[in-house]
């Protein structure tokens, strides 16, 4: 049964099925630990890119030096850069087999597909709510880097894009919020709710 079926028919409690006919009802929980799992490929993500700032630092203050120690730190700093990636790639490929796993499971009624979505509205949201506060923060930047002494031939264009990027982020939290309140309309129709 498809999303649009689950709104014409009645709420069961029957557990959904996958293609070979076994049952389950773990739709909701395999989507949530999907969630999860991505959220350590974010967070991961930002620790590569402030590894991958202090390497660049590490290599311009070391530039020219033989000590054994500062040779070793780049080498850590290399190596923990590659099982970042490498780590990366499999939460991904994990992701993707349990999205995979999901979209074979079957629907059988609408309390299913609502908490199914309502998964993903609580997951929009609160990336919404994470990303509005982006903007602000990236202006700010940008204008102490203009207003701090002798930045001019520092801070470039960099503020002038942080800016252009702060409004893009600010366009992906409408969006967001946009989906969540589409979400939010749907799923009360599906239960009956006054929309």
């Amino acid at each position: 049964m498809t999303v649009s079926e689950a709104a014409t028919t009645e709420d069961e409690e029957t557990p959904a099925e996958t293609k070979d006919g076994t049952e389950t009802s773990e739709t909701p929980q395999a989507a949530r630990t999907a969630y999860a799992a991505e959220d350590v490929a974010d967070e991961l993500r930002k620790v590569f890119l402030a590894v991958v700032a202090a390497s660049a630092l590490l290599e311009r203050t070391g530039k020219g030096s033989a000590h054994p120690a500062l040779r070793r730190a780049d080498r850590c700093a290399e190596d923990a850069l590659s099982l970042a990636s490498h780590a990366e790639g499999m939460i991904y490929e994990g992701i993707r087999e349990v999205r995979e796993q999901l979209g074979e499971l079957t629907a059988t009624s609408v309390g299913e597909v609502v908490s199914a979505l309502d998964v993903s509205r609580t997951r929009l949201a609160e990336a919404a709510e994470r990303v509005a506060g982006f903007p602000g923060r990236l202006r700010a930047a940008g204008q102490q880097l203009r207003d701090s002494t002798g930045a001019d031939e520092v801070a470039g264009p960099a503020p002038e894009k942080w800016s252009h990027a702060a409004d893009d982020l600010r366009l992906m939290t409408d969006a967001l919020i946009g989906a969540v309140s589409a979400l939010a309309t749907y799923t009360d129709r599906l239960t009956g709710a006054a929309s």
